[in-house]
Order: structure tokens, then C-alpha cells, then sequence
């Protein structure tokens, strides 16, 4: 590991995602803190030039760029989310990565998600179609179908929004009966209202509870490492959606908190 004190350059850091498990080819969505890495020689840059470089030409890379605060919220005030100008508030390495050339969005007014490389416009197409943000039919329905890796690089599962998804198919009551047009702008300009039922307000997970993740990792479909300084977790998407979500159907309450009264 890196001294505190050192800087980090991107050949370390191609190194380290390929001892955690990330290869050519693959289709890779990062969850990011870049103040967890040290001091990065080229700050976000260098991580994306990394990450591209750890997935060669043939490998996809995704991640999200939507605004933070919760669904409900966001939608009840009016939400007009604009390809073009709207930040992704989800850390600087994704601010970054939505402004290099070539990247694209989804059309999503809560859950936009940029991407690059050669899957991204067949796994971000048609979002704007998906009254579920994250549900059937949206990114990351389609990247656990395409057995994908999620990257938890100084983040936690608290972070991981295909926790969200699996709940969303699995019978879990995480999804208001109300509906919400929020309007979003196209790079061409043009508007798309776009039917969404959000996430309901005031639900606490329980996506970090060590419990979770001890069962993900004992199933083996997460690699633990270090990225710069960073700790980081390699999952393996499919799987861990085929795990957590005999748990959801099991008991539909497994990934929220329930509070005694």
C-alpha cells in the first residue's frame, strides 16, 4: 500500500483494479469517493484514464450522474433535469467522467447514469420508458442481465444503487402507488416528460449492515482490495442479484429497517 504521504500514479492504479478482479471486456459500474484514494496524481482523471485502461476498448464503463437527495423529494419539487448542464452531484470522478467526450446519459430525471465504451448506448437507451427508475428495464436491470461488475471504490453497499433494483423486482415496499411527470432535456433539447413512481420518503435501509455483506462475500461474489488507499469491493452483479433477491422474496422487509415503537 501507498504511503499517506505519496502520491498515487495511474499505473498503480491500473494495477490495483486488476488485482481486484476487473478485466478486459468487462462492463463495470463504479460507485466513487475520490477523497477515500490518497493524493491522486491527476485527481479523476487519472482514475477514469485508469479504469478505461483496466477495461480495454471492448469493456463498458458506467456511472451514475444524477443529483442527490431522495426521489420523492426531488419530484415534488418539480424536477427538470437537463442532459446537457445538469451536474451529476454522486462525487467528482462522475462529474468528471459525464463531461469527456463521448460519454452519454440516460434519459432519467432521478436516476441518470452516464456511460461509455461498447455496451453503454444499448444499456442506457429507453430509460425514459421506465416509470421505475430502477426497475425493469433500466440500467441496471440490463447490466445484471449482461453479468456485470460494480466497483464500491471508497464507498460502501449503502452507495450501491442495484441494491434499489433488486428490491424494486423482488416484492419489497420500497415504490410509491403515486405518480410524478418530471420533464427531461435531451442533448438535442428537446423535452421528455417522463412518468415516474419514486422510491417512498422516509424508508431506512439496512444496505451497509455487515450481515448483508457477509453474505454476499461468503457466497464469493465480492472481492475485497485496495485501490490507492482506498479499500474497495469488485461485485459480481448477477449473482449478487440472484442472492439478495431469494432474501427479498423470502422476507420483503430484509433490506429495511424496521423500528419497534
Amino acid at each position: 500500500m501507498e504511503p499517506a504521504n505519496q502520491s498515487i500514479n495511474r499505473q498503480q492504479l491500473v494495477l490495483d483494479l486488476k488485482n481486484i478482479g476487473i478485466r478486459k471486456g468487462d462492463i463495470l459500474l463504479a460507485h466513487s469517493s475520490l477523497s477515500r484514494m490518497g493524493h491522486i496524481e491527476g485527481g479523476a482523471d487519472t482514475v477514469i484514464d485508469a479504469l478505461w485502461e483496466a477495461l480495454g476498448e471492448k469493456g463498458t464503463l458506467l456511472m451514475p450522474s444524477f443529483q442527490s437527495g431522495g426521489e420523492h423529494q426531488i419530484l415534488r419539487q418539480s424536477c427538470i433535469f437537463d442532459l446537457r448542464t445538469s451536474p451529476s452531484e454522486m462525487g467528482l470522478i462522475t462529474e468528471t467522467f459525464r463531461l469527456r467526450k463521448g460519454v452519454i446519459r440516460s434519459l432519467s430525471p432521478t436516476h441518470c447514469t452516464a456511460g461509455y465504451g461498447a455496451h453503454a448506448e444499448e444499456i442506457l437507451k429507453d430509460h425514459q420508458f421506465c416509470t421505475v427508475s430502477v426497475g425493469k428495464g433500466s440500467p441496471y436491470e440490463k447490466l445484471i442481465k449482461m453479468n456485470g461488475k460494480i466497483l464500491l471504490l471508497g464507498v460502501g453497499h449503502g452507495n450501491n444503487t442495484s441494491l434499489h433494483y433488486i428490491e424494486n423486482v423482488n416484492g419489497a415496499p420500497t415504490v410509491c402507488a403515486e405518480i410524478f411527470r418530471p420533464v427531461v432535456i435531451d442533448l438535442e433539447g428537446r423535452c421528455w416528460v417522463v412518468p415516474t413512481q419514486p422510491h417512498m420518503p422516509g424508508l431506512s435501509r439496512r444496505y451497509n449492515c455487515p450481515e448483508v455483506e457477509n453474505e454476499i462475500v461468503k457466497a464469493s461474489f465480492q472481492k475485497n482490495g485496495k485501490i490507492g488507499l482506498a479499500d474497495a469491493k469488485l461485485v459480481e452483479a448477477g449473482s449478487m442479484a440472484e442472492l439478495i433477491g431469494k432474501k427479498i422474496r423470502q422476507n420483503p422487509l430484509y433490506l429495511i429497517n424496521v423500528f419497534s415503537h
